[in-house]
């Protein structure tokens, strides 16, 4: 009885083996990668379990769920055949999900709107005339013909920030960043509390960052805190920069320009500095684009 046992294993293992020799030769990636690393075909034979793993990685991912949805043995990493003096090997290897992903989420330095904006694609914007408007300046700029910032008003709830999340994931995977997606009222308090916390150096690099970035978005703008050093150090030099550089610019407000320049004068004293940044974001920006007061997001 023992013997029996015995020889129906073998000719399962033989029937297992054999299965994976034909998933090797239907898979045409697997025999076509092999061939240019040279491993023969007796060599692959005697090593098909370690070209099954490679194969079966192929097969999984032409179907990839997406890099949060993998349920490979080995989630977002391709077992890779290494054929080298004779001998195979399998080698792990990131997936291309993965380095897509990783290369995507380099794009951010800074992003302030929420992780399920990140699928959404432009097909997603809703086709109304100042939308397109809007949409055209980007793609002017994706063109190579800088035609400004865009400056996006209306009512909260109408999808601003939405719009500039959209853009800049767009950007993001066309690998144009760095990006700063900014949320006027944390971060630029945050820089305000940065120089009273003598922190100098440290808010003379984020500066440098937004005002370097190659794409800036200033959400909210207009609803941060106001004082004359935030406007005269922080906020009027990072525009200045931005604009003598011609570095694509997208800012969203509650608030009309001529608004925000009777905001930012803050006091008497303040005003010719307010009219300078109102002045400098009407020049960049060409017209406000109002998406209205009807909330859609």
């Amino acid at each position: 009885m023992e013997k029996l046992k015995v020889n129906f294993e073998v000719k399962e293992d033989e029937d297992i083996l054999s299965s994976m020799k034909e998933a090797y030769h239907a898979c045409a990636a697997a025999v076509k990668y092999c061939n240019e690393i040279g491993i023969p075909q007796d060599v692959i034979d005697d090593n098909i379990t370690k070209v099954f793993d490679f194969v079966c990685d192929i097969n999984y991912c032409k179907r990839c769920p997406g890099v949060k949805e993998c349920k490979k043995n080995n989630p977002l990493l391709i077992s890779k055949v290494v054929y080298k003096n004779g001998v195979v090997s399998n080698q792990l290897t990131p997936c291309k999900a993965l380095l897509k992903q990783m290369a995507f989420d380099k794009q951010f330095k800074v992003r302030d709107f929420p992780e399920d904006w990140l699928n959404k694609k432009t097909k997603d914007l809703e086709e109304t005339k100042e939308r397109k408007k809007a949409l055209k300046k980007y793609v002017d700029f994706l063109k190579g013909g800088y035609s400004g910032w865009i400056y996006l008003n209306g009512g909260v709830g109408t999808g601003r920030s939405f719009f500039a999340a959209v853009i800049s994931v767009d950007a993001a995977n066309r690998n144009l960043g760095p990006i700063c997606f900014l949320n006027c009222g944390t971060r630029l308090r945050e820089m305000g509390d940065l120089q009273y916390a003598k922190k100098g150096n440290d808010l003379q690099d984020l500066i440098t960052r937004y005002s370097t970035v190659p794409i800036l978005v200033l959400d909210d703008f207009g609803n941060e805190f106001k004082t004359d050093f935030i406007r005269d150090a922080i906020i009027y030099p990072i525009l200045s920069y931005r604009a003598s550089k011609n570095l694509f610019t997208i800012i969203t407000s509650d608030f009309t320009i001529a608004e925000l320049k009777t905001m930012y004068a803050i006091n008497k004293p303040g005003e010719i500095r307010a009219r300078q940044i109102a002045n400098l974001i009407t020049n960049e920006c060409g017209e406000e684009i109002n998406l209205g007061d009807i909330k859609i997001h």
